[in-house]
């Protein structure tokens, strides 16, 4: 990444995308494409996998260009697409012993190895349980942050709070998940839990 993109200001490369400017969309490629894929990997340890989830994040960036609002963050946009299509991919593969197959000769590995992949289902089926047990504006305002991507500002806005109430409601809400992790499910494994809630 050179440095004229790092300085490019990202709400002007916004503006061009939203108008279909092929040449902002490059800029925000080179701009995001290394951090997404240690993002993608950080959840999913398949290459191809992560490389096909990859380009699908950026198709579906371009895709959306036009309802794209002006005060879009592009980081964080595209982050929660490719933690979406992820996700996808995993309550995909739990459910079809077909692709699991097809997984396993694609990558060249048996089941054993493929099988605790698909275990992060379980996390995520845990994950809307924990949250369904915050009080019902403290879910709303989760998810709206950590499941679509929203940032504190755009949170405080969207529920006409302040910041430090949203901060306050984010706070408790990941202490609150955090002991029940601690309390309830110390024998799991929550690579991609706590990546979705911590951070």
């Amino acid at each position: 990444m050179n440095n004229k993109l790092k300085d490019t200001d990202e709400e002007e490369l916004l503006n061009q995308l939203r108008q279909g400017d092929h040449a902002a969309f490059r800029a925000i490629y080179d701009l995001y494409a290394d951090t997404l894929v240690y993002k993608l990997h950080k959840l999913i340890k398949i290459d191809t996998i992560v490389e096909e989830l990859h380009q699908d994040t950026f198709m579906r960036l371009w895709n959306a260009r036009e309802q794209l609002q002006e005060n879009t963050q592009l980081k964080a946009f595209l982050f929660t697409i490719a933690r979406n299509l992820a996700i996808d991919f995993y309550r995909k593969a739990a459910k079809d012993k077909e692709l699991q197959r097809n997984l396993a000769l694609h990558i060249q590995l048996d089941y054993d190895h493929i099988e605790p992949l698909l275990q992060q289902k379980e996390t995520l089926l845990l994950l809307e349980e924990l949250i369904s047990k915050l009080p019902p504006q403290r879910q709303k305002i989760f998810r709206l942050i950590k499941m679509e991507g929203k940032s504190y500002e755009e949170a405080a806005r969207h529920f006409d709070v302040s910041m430090s109430t949203i901060k306050d409601h984010m706070a408790r809400s990941s202490q609150f998940l955090k002991q029940q992790l601690a309390q309830n499910y110390p024998h799991i494994t929550f690579s991609l839990l706590a990546y979705i809630i911590f951070n």
